[in-house]
């Protein structure tokens, strides 16, 4: 057992194929990490030229030589093995010391204890616990269980949706109601999912950039989101989804069931004349009141039509394909249109391929960890909720300090630069 640098075709084929691979553990984040000039090393345990664990640590320079060191989402290794984990991380501070590093920080990418959909730990539940142990007695310092959304670095809390080996229809079936007819009304009205090319990447930051200012927050800008695309989609790992509603299929659709329900009316009638039962004349009334509101909605459809087109955006998503599971980064919508239920019609699209990918997971992402209706994202909770997946609690990061006096002097230093600014 020995370890060793890394190439990086030699780093590539192992996180590829390594079972619980991410996708911020990679040569394409490695890319981007390159980007904002930061100093990329891949490092590994070789028994026997196999490659058993591994990293791709990032270093930011900060003043002089020294630098910050980050594997993003940790190691790619065992964390149970008490052992490897031990030699992995002691080799590794002897490689960075060298480097003039710093500090490392880790957020591994497994999970704290098993949460059921309340966030309540379940008794009895799978836990790593003891990883979270042998992390502290190797000398780091945890940034503690936290919960909120903070926009500088990666959630600790996320949502996903097992496949469990299911069927599309299986999958649609384990939804709750409401979010099975969401997903119906998407189809009903025919809303177009598509993959955007690089040229039309401002359809999806238009989306974005209108949910910024509706939620208040501030995210990446359009470099950010190019880059993504140019270095992910060179193996097939991104995806910019858009969404659209063309009305005339719209207004199709609504008119075919206006006929129904007239045809309904005109049948009873047809059939009992005014000799009309109870039941037949509630049936007569639940189709008018299908025929009131479907004039509206056709009324509605028209004007929109008059005034917007016929193709009408809704929403758009990022959404990366990286080893076992799709993980959404960013999706938005534009607010007028919510009750077209457009997201539902991106997220379905992912899992059917998902699916036919044979991948394990779909990661709808970053949650607060907070489950009150006091949560300032319980809306979008329980959007994801409504999915009947899983709350993920991730074991959150890690700091290891490398060279003390540095650390302290670098503390000092960011203070008094915060203070000024």
């Amino acid at each position: 057992m020995k370890f060793t640098e890394l190439t990086e075709q030699e780093f590539d084929a192992f996180a590829q194929a390594y079972p619980k691979n991410n996708l911020w553990q990679s040569t394409e984040m490695a890319q981007m990490h390159k980007l904002r000039g930061n100093t990329i090393y891949y490092v590994g345990i070789k028994d026997n030229d196999t490659i058993t664990a591994g990293a791709m640590i990032s270093c930011r320079p900060v003043f002089r030589q020294y630098c910050m060191a980050s594997a993003p989402r940790g190691f790619l290794i065992d964390y149970k093995d008490q052992s490897l984990l031990t030699y992995f991380n002691n080799e590794l501070v002897r490689f960075l010391k060298k480097r003039h590093c710093i500090r490392l920080r880790i957020d591994p990418y497994i999970g704290y204890v098993q949460r059921d959909l309340d966030g309540n730990e379940v008794p009895g539940g799978w836990q790593n616990k003891d990883v979270y142990h042998t992390l502290i007695s190797l000398g780091y310092t945890h940034e503690g269980f936290t919960r909120g959304i903070d926009m500088a670095q990666e959630p600790r809390w996320m949502y996903t949706i097992p496949y469990q080996g299911r069927t599309a229809d299986q999958l649609l079936h384990s939804f709750e109601r409401k979010t099975i007819r969401s997903i119906q009304k998407t189809e009903k009205y025919q809303i177009e999912v598509r993959e955007l090319p690089y040229e039309e990447l401002d359809l999806f930051m238009n989306v974005i950039k209108s949910t910024e200012e509706r939620r208040h927050f501030t995210g990446r800008d359009k470099t950010y989101y190019e880059n993504l695309y140019k270095v992910y989609s060179a193996h097939d790992h991104i995806k910019f989804l858009y969404t659209e509603l063309f009305v005339d299929r719209y207004l199709n659709d609504l008119e075919n069931d206006l006929a129904k329900q007239k045809q309904i009316i005109a049948d009873v009638k047809a059939k009992h004349g005014d000799a009309l039962s109870k039941k037949m004349r509630t049936k007569i009334h639940l189709a008018e009141e299908q025929i009131d509101g479907l004039n509206k909605k056709i009324a509605e459809a028209k004007q929109l039509q008059a005034e917007k087109g016929n193709a009408i955006p809704l929403a758009a998503g990022v959404f990366f394909t990286y080893g076992r599971e799709t993980l959404c980064l960013m999706s938005g919508v534009y607010e007028e249109y919510m009750k077209f239920a457009s997201p539902y019609a991106m997220h379905w699209y992912m899992m059917k391929k998902d699916i036919e990918a044979h991948r394990e997971r779909y990661n709808l992402y970053g949650i607060s960890g907070e489950f009150g209706e006091q949560a300032d994202d319980y809306g979008v909770y329980l959007f994801k909720k409504g999915f009947n997946g899983e709350v993920i609690e991730l074991i959150g990061v890690f700091d290891y300090v490398l060279n003390p006096f540095m650390n302290t002097m670098y503390e000092k230093m960011r203070r008094i630069k915060h203070h000024n600014d």
